[in-house]
């Protein structure tokens, strides 16, 4: 096969440019295409998590400020609820709690709701020992009766380590007994439990609200 023959195969160099321009222009529109519907789909998951990772960054900040910027030992916050190993509290302490680790945690709750902004988003605060349930009803209530008159003992002891907790913001306080299936993971750890207010579902409805039409 000769060079001429071979030339007959072979689209001129402006129709090559051309085909090439058009399959550019394809695969841009398509990359644009995705990429709007991973938008469309990314900012209103956005707008839903930034109201509660803003709530979150919040607490975190105030824990950290009381225990430290480093790993907190025996301290975690996850979910909405602050978990404290018992031995923050009675280690060392056997006749009651560890003033110090009071004071820390009594000083983040006022933090907390002696500001406006997080104070708004905040309901309810349970203090909450857990026991594990068990097979016999009967040493289930018995536990669980233990378990809320030491969640009460504990929070009177937190509102004499700040006695403002009580005087100013008693009525976002609870105390009780939690039931937990034994052999689950921190049993043996006090929960505080922030249970959020309206007003955080309503930031949220608020931030989808331009993606609604």
């Amino acid at each position: 096969m000769n060079k001429d023959s071979i030339r007959k195969f072979i689209l001129p160099t402006g129709p090559m440019l051309g085909l090439a321009l058009i399959g550019l222009m394809l695969l841009s529109a398509t990359l644009y295409y995705r990429a709007v519907r991973i938008q469309r789909f990314m900012e209103p998951a956005l707008a839903i998590s930034q109201p509660k990772i803003k709530f979150t960054q919040s607490i975190n900040k105030l824990l950290s400020q009381e225990f430290g910027t480093k790993e907190i030992k025996g301290v975690k916050f996850r979910a909405g609820s602050i978990l404290v190993d018992q031995s923050r509290f009675f280690e060392g302490h056997a006749k009651g709690f560890d003033p110090a680790a009071l004071n820390k945690l009594s000083h983040v709750f006022l933090s907390a709701l002696s500001n406006e902004d997080t104070r708004e988003d905040i309901s309810l605060i349970m203090v909450s020992f857990r026991y594990p349930l068990g097979q016999d009803p009967e040493l289930n209530r018995v536990m669980s009766l233990q378990s809320q008159q030491k969640a009460w003992l504990l929070l009177n002891s937190l509102y004499a380590a700040e006695p403002q907790l009580e005087n100013r913001y008693g009525a976002y306080f609870v105390a009780t007994g939690m039931p937990m299936n034994r052999g689950a993971k921190e049993n043996n750890w006090i929960e505080f439990r922030i249970v959020s207010t309206e007003h955080l579902h309503i930031e949220v409805l608020q931030k989808l609200e331009k993606y609604r039409q």
